[in-house]
């Protein structure tokens, strides 16, 4: 196993609360009225432009494109300020051990960057050390595609791990081995699956893939 390619959501911080809060602020500075807390399972796993049409259709709002674009803009400034306020004791629980042990292995450990902000949040977390590439990528590209070409990496080698259906589907695309984290329904199509990133363990991760090979 050469690589661990990981999306960034839900598996390093609690990005889903982080997302729902400044989307609530935004609320308030837009609308003047935030958003109620009973919200934010809606919001969870979900691009900034889909944030904004739920909130658009909260405050029956209809902007054109162009003050969309202003309003992502303005949500990810105060997403930005949000990661301001993340220390140590936000990490996921297990989170810090999983990398370390990668990284002792000599397994490259890669993380993908939706919104600009990863490096930020890993920085104020302090895991920003055990973290060899931070990737950006564009919406129409394969983002765990986009890592194995500019790390020079053979899909095969590695393991994917993600928390939807999608990543685990773009996961076996570059034919790596799919780790999900999250809800089993949605995760079904995993090569393995479990509920929270604490339950992962370097031995076993090295089994599965070894299993598969």
């Amino acid at each position: 196993m050469d690589g661990a390619i990981f999306s960034f959501n839900n598996i390093f911080v609690n990005t889903d609360k982080l997302s729902f809060t400044a989307w609530q602020r935004f609320a308030m500075y837009e609308f003047g009225m935030g958003l109620p807390g009973k919200l934010s399972p809606q919001f969870a796993n979900l691009t900034p432009e889909q944030g904004l049409t739920l909130v658009l259709k909260h405050f029956n709002a209809n902007p054109d494109a162009s003050e969309k674009a202003a309003m992502i803009t303005e949500w990810q400034k105060m997403l930005s300020e949000e990661t301001d306020n993340l220390s140590e004791n936000d990490q996921f629980p297990g989170i810090k051990r999983l990398l370390l042990n990668l990284y002792d292995h000599y397994v490259k450990i890669a993380v993908l960057d939706t919104n600009g902000n990863v490096q930020n949040i890993l920085k104020q977390v302090g895991l920003n050390n055990y973290v060899d590439s931070i990737i950006s990528y564009h919406d129409d590209e394969n983002p765990y595609s986009v890592v194995i070409n500019q790390l020079n990496l053979n899909g095969a080698a590695c393991i994917g791990i993600g928390t939807t259906a999608n990543e685990i589907a773009n996961i076996h695309e570059i034919n790596a081995i799919a780790i999900g984290i999250g809800d089993a329904t949605q995760l079904a199509n995993a090569d393995y699956q479990v509920v929270q990133v604490g339950d992962l363990r370097y031995p076993m991760l090295q089994k599965i893939w070894e299993d598969k090979h």
